[in-house]
């Protein structure tokens, strides 16, 4: 869905430059301009075309990149000293195993997902594992929320957090953690205070190969978040957004200004009513009376 907005784009501006190098075709429609106006008009137009194609081509371009680059974080998860003590009865030596059926999604049954019959094992899992990927942190819930999920004093009912199940009812949240800070070793910074705010930054995964930002590996990828960075793709996004909005405009008022309103009026009347017919052509009665004279 997220390159849905650069694919579009893209095309739009292929179409567009085309056209605009053509100099023919639908964007070039005058049969309502002025005669005596239509070759500096063209010439207008083109120029305009030219400029909003390679607007949208960059636009494509930076928002292509900024969506496979920077639409995801690294995001970790740990649980809390309330699941630790809460559901001490659930770990054996610290460590959590969990056998339930499989879902559609990837085992996550708390996430609402169907069913596949499928048999499952997660774990065993540390439950001081402080880099729990999102499969991991939910076997943990999901144990404990079957075991108690009648239980109201460890499972209240609620808003509803991230994990919530029963259309989002019970909240899970007191009973896990996420981070996406990482510090300069690799390991997730869980920020109690402003200092460890200041120690984490964000590690990004690309859409395509799921190549972290900190990778460093040599590839296309991880030369491309050397050279880009968020905010600046963002700035860029939204200046030749505003520049697009301003070529439109400008096309407006060319427009406006070779528009021959009378031949517009016209042809405005003509798709209300259908075009017209001289009045003479239902005239049937002028002849017959001089060729009865005749005889």
């Amino acid at each position: 869905m997220g390159f849905l907005l650069p694919i579009f784009l893209l095309a739009a501006g292929i179409y567009v430059l085309v056209g605009a190098i053509k100099g023919s075709g639908r964007l070039f429609s005058m049969e309502n301009f002025k005669d005596e106006s239509i070759p500096k008009a063209k010439k207008a137009l083109r120029l305009i075309y030219i400029a909003l194609a390679v607007i949208m081509l960059i636009t494509a371009l930076t928002s292509g990149v900024q969506t496979a680059l920077y639409s995801g974080k690294l995001t970790y998860y740990r649980v809390t000293d309330a699941y630790k003590t809460t559901f001490a009865d659930l770990l054996e030596d610290g460590e959590l195993t969990y056998t339930t059926t499989a879902a559609a999604s990837g085992g996550m049954s708390c996430l609402g997902s169907a069913s596949t019959g499928q048999e499952i094992t997660y774990g065993p899992y540390s439950v001081d594992n402080q880099k729990m990927e999102i499969e991991e942190i939910s076997a943990f819930i999901n144990k404990a929320y079957n075991a108690y999920s009648e239980d109201r004093e460890k499972f209240p009912l609620s808003s509803g957090g991230m994990m919530s199940c029963m259309g989002g009812s019970v909240d899970y949240s007191k009973y896990y953690e996420q981070t996406d800070l990482i510090d300069d070793a690799g390991e997730p910074v869980y920020p109690m205070t402003e200092a460890d705010l200041e120690k984490g930054h964000s590690v990004w995964v690309s859409s395509p190969g799921n190549v972290r930002s900190d990778a460093n590996d040599g590839s296309f990828i991880s030369k491309l978040y050397e050279i880009t960075d968020p905010t600046v793709l963002q700035i860029l996004n939204y200046v030749f957004l505003g520049l697009a909005v301003a070529a439109l405009v400008v096309l407006f008022i060319v427009t406006r200004k070779f528009t021959d309103k009378e031949k517009l009026q016209k042809a405005r009347e003509e798709q209300v009513h259908g075009p017209s017919m001289p009045s003479s052509a239902f005239n049937f009665d002028d002849e017959e009376p001089e060729q009865t004279e005749k005889k």
